[in-house]
């Protein structure tokens, strides 16, 4: 295993045409699914974790890292360690300290200024330290799944991108075209238009948030036009609870090591398919 940057990840998927999946983690099975799932890929991939699964799981962010290369030692793989979605300076700078390889600042609920300061500040201190940063500008739609409509007010503007990334200085930027986290209440329709405007005006990686529920179709033609980061969380998540709770439900005296594994093989044919559709393209 080699522990490296996501701009390393980024570049390589620039260079190659593809994407890299970055796989939200929240336990020992799931770590060593994304390995052993992605390891023959050879492609490498982005390990992340966000503060809200921190809180809930009560462990923090030198815990993390030091279970990410214990667990992960033994497999042929490059791994970029991502912070998801921290909305405080304070823990982009934590996670850094603490050996992380990439942070997501979002400032997306605040405003553009502030967006821009505060993103300034995380770039700043990973400078020095080779620590990959990624920003959001717009506003992805939050944990209800619910699909745009395609609303400016939210969306990432293309006018802004060019500015922000100069400002900023950030390596990567997420965008808003028309995604939303977790499970869409309805088909998103993605904006390739503003898609192709952002990257025109950026040229820097893109990230596509929410990659849940969007089809395989959708999600290549975002790699052409600059996705070279696409976040699955919600869908993976899924397939492990749901291999758990069929695990018990046709043997309801399973051992709960022998119901992980059940659930950790789920999960793998999942990250597969993601996969697949990332890298062949």
């Amino acid at each position: 295993m080699n522990i490296v940057t996501m701009k390393v990840l980024l570049e390589r998927a620039e260079k190659n045409g593809i994407a890299i999946p970055a796989i939200n983690v929240s336990n020992m099975e799931t770590i060593k699914a994304v390995c052993e799932s992605t390891e023959k890929y050879k492609t490498g991939i982005i390990m992340q974790i966000s503060p809200i699964q921190f809180e809930m799981q009560k462990i923090n962010y030198y815990e993390f890292v030091e279970m990410v290369k214990l667990l992960c030692k033994n497999f042929d793989i490059d791994i970029a360690i991502h912070l998801d979605h921290a909305t405080e300076v304070k823990q982009c700078c934590d996670a850094i300290d603490a050996g992380f390889t990439s942070v997501m600042y979002d400032g997306s609920a605040q405003s553009y200024e502030t967006n821009i300061e505060n993103s300034r500040r995380v770039v700043l201190y990973a400078k020095d330290k080779g620590v990959t940063v990624e920003a959001e500008l717009g506003k992805v739609g939050g944990t209800e799944g619910e699909a745009s409509d395609n609303n400016d007010d939210v969306l990432t503007d293309p006018n802004l991108a060019k500015e922000f990334v100069n400002r900023t200085g950030v390596d990567c930027l997420a965008v808003a075209i028309g995604n939303a986290h977790g499970f869409y209440k309805k088909e998103p329709k993605l904006d390739f238009d503003r898609l192709d405007k952002i990257y025109e005006e950026t040229k820097i990686p893109l990230v596509l948030h929410g990659g849940t529920g969007i089809t395989d179709e959708a999600l290549k033609i975002a790699i052409k036009k600059g996705i070279k980061k696409i976040n699955f969380f919600t869908e993976i998540d899924r397939e492990f609870v749901l291999g758990f709770i069929k695990a018990h439900e046709e043997n309801p005296s399973i051992y709960m090591m022998k119901a992980q594994e059940d659930a950790r093989q789920m999960m793998m044919k999942k990250i597969d398919e993601k996969m697949k559709v990332c890298v062949f393209n």
